[in-house]
């Protein structure tokens, strides 16, 4: 079956999209030390004195998932799947480094996606400085607007969103059986404790019924068809002396002769990571798929810090460009800021299109959300209520007319700038 580029996107958002929440979910742990969820709690990593070998395979296997001490590390994850009529295997890569910020703050992470299927591939990226992130392709960024991440850095900070869990109860410890261990490797000049294992596909769709009965839902009984996994074989890598995961790799053969394969690989565990802002910043959004992955990615850490989504418009507006091009034409150039549910800033609308008709200026309208977006032009004047009028004169002088103003008034104060 062809996998779509639809679909393809859509893949590509969730794994940035995780890969946020995730982070956002282990900020507060790793920055105070609070306790996991009840459900997702393993035993604590044996202490430094006691190797993973003398405490057993199924406690190095615990190690592995128990990240309490995981504070940075460059990372290199790749899944693989492949039908059992597909032409070519679809391939999910995931590459970049994290490391923990400021106490209580959003860790600083870049990660990088690419998805691919034959002909097909789509790719992109997510940066955070902390206090900023941006979406990325290449060596070239667009900074993810402060209404959205802005929240997201209050919430971490307050305790909100890292504070959330996932309402399922699952017990990932009951899902593997003859846990062995297979001696040691070196892992990224690391010597490691490798752990072997195989998953019960039945534990797992028997764990998965019963936290979706526990959410009033019941799991299809095709999903559970369809998993119709044969065999399933993990394997995970523990420093002999931190207890801290170097890696993990698993291999699923499905009954109806697919195969699904992956691997992820940490490295410079606990080193300092060199994470940066990208090269080339644009204002504005990215286009095409990437843009398309932005806007869901908006949508989601909204839906992570409970703020009202932003409309798409303040990611894809033309205007700050096009007020840009005007000013350096030394064009006229008048901006009104709005929030479309206010009642004068409804009532603005004719108003805009009557001094369209009147003057020679370059009439824009915009959510008063894009502010930043328009930079130096309007930097300067402190637009933080609705309706704001910004006229830009032909030198580029702005001022800024607050509240409601009539047509003959606003067309009188055009012609007056010079």
């Amino acid at each position: 079956m062809a996998i779509s580029r639809p679909f393809l996107l859509a893949v590509l958002g969730v794994f940035l999209l995780g890969a946020t929440v995730l982070a956002v979910q282990n900020a507060r742990t790793a920055s105070d030390g609070d306790a996991a969820p009840a459900a997702l709690q393993t035993q604590p990593a044996p202490a430094p004195d006691q190797s993973a070998a003398a405490a057993g395979p199924e406690q190095t296997l615990k190690s592995a998932f128990d990240l309490g001490e995981l504070d940075s590390a460059r990372f290199a994850a790749k899944l693989a799947f492949r039908g059992p009529s597909a032409p070519a295997a679809a391939k999910f890569n995931v590459s970049g480094a994290f490391q923990t910020g400021a106490s209580k703050g959003i860790p600083e992470f870049d990660v990088n996606v690419r998805v691919s299927t034959g002909r097909q591939a789509v790719s992109g990226g997510l940066v955070s400085l902390g206090d900023k992130a941006y979406f990325v392709r290449g060596d070239t960024g667009w900074r993810v607007p402060a209404v959205v991440w802005n929240p997201l850095v209050a919430s971490v900070a307050g305790g909100g969103a890292a504070g959330q869990t996932l309402p399922f109860d699952l017990h990932p410890a009951n899902w593997v059986r003859d846990v062995k261990s297979e001696g040691t490797d070196t892992i990224a000049g690391v010597e490691a404790e490798h752990v072997s294992a195989r998953v019960d596909p039945k534990a797992v769709v028997n764990d998965l019924a019963q936290a979706a009965r526990q959410n009033s839902a019941e799991l299809p009984d095709q999903v559970t068809a369809r998993l119709g996994v044969k065999r399933a074989d993990l394997d995970v890598w523990v420093g002999s002396d931190d207890h801290i995961l170097r890696r993990l790799s698993a291999d699923l053969v499905l009954a109806g002769g697919g195969r699904l394969s992956f691997d992820v690989r940490l490295s410079d565990v606990n080193e300092p990571q060199q994470i940066e802002a990208p090269t080339h910043v644009r204002a504005g959004a990215p286009s095409g798929g990437l843009g398309q992955i932005a806007t869901g990615l908006v949508g989601g850490i909204n839906g992570v810090t409970g703020e009202q989504n932003v409309s798409l418009a303040v990611l894809t507006s033309p205007n700050p460009g096009r007020a840009a091009r005007a000013v350096r034409d030394h064009k006229k150039v008048v901006i009104l800021f709005r929030n479309p549910r206010g009642l004068d800033d409804r009532a603005m609308a004719s108003v805009m299109r009557n001094v369209d008709r009147r003057t020679k200026a370059l009439v824009l309208t915009d959510h008063v959300d894009a502010v930043e977006r328009y930079g130096k032009l309007v930097e300067d004047l402190g637009v933080s209520q609705t309706p704001s009028l910004v006229i830009i004169d032909r030198s580029g002088r702005a001022q800024l007319i607050e509240g409601y103003v009539d047509a003959d008034t606003l067309t009188q104060a055009v012609s007056d700038a010079r």
